[in-house]
């Protein structure tokens, strides 16, 4: 067999597989759905990632000392001030400010 031959053949087989892995993701909603995900495909710089998302303010300040922690939470990419209603409040995560505006995030309401 042609080594091109062989070649060919292994990246459409490459190929194939990487669209059914693509295509498992965009339909599992534990994975595609979820902030970090929506985020990056949204257009975020730093994706705010999990290792840019904390789960107490506390965590937060010793990642971002001198900026404002903002609260996020659900799909949409807004945040929460602090002293502001819902500011911690339901599932969410505490981000530096400066990264959810670089992230694309921007005040609610």
């Amino acid at each position: 067999m042609n080594s091109n031959f062989r070649i060919g053949l292994l990246g459409i087989a490459m190929f194939g597989a990487l669209g059914a892995y693509g295509a498992a993701l965009a339909q599992s909603p534990s994975l595609a759905a979820s902030p970090s995900a929506i985020s990056a495909t949204q257009g975020a710089t730093t994706g705010l990632g999990d290792s840019h998302r904390f789960a107490t303010p506390a965590a937060a300040i010793a990642h971002c000392s001198n900026d404002t922690i903002v609260w996020s939470s659900g799909p949409e990419l807004t945040y929460i001030l602090p002293n502001a209603a819902g500011y911690g409040k339901g599932s969410g995560f505490y981000a530096c400010k400066t990264e959810a505006d670089d992230a694309g995030f921007h005040p609610a309401n």
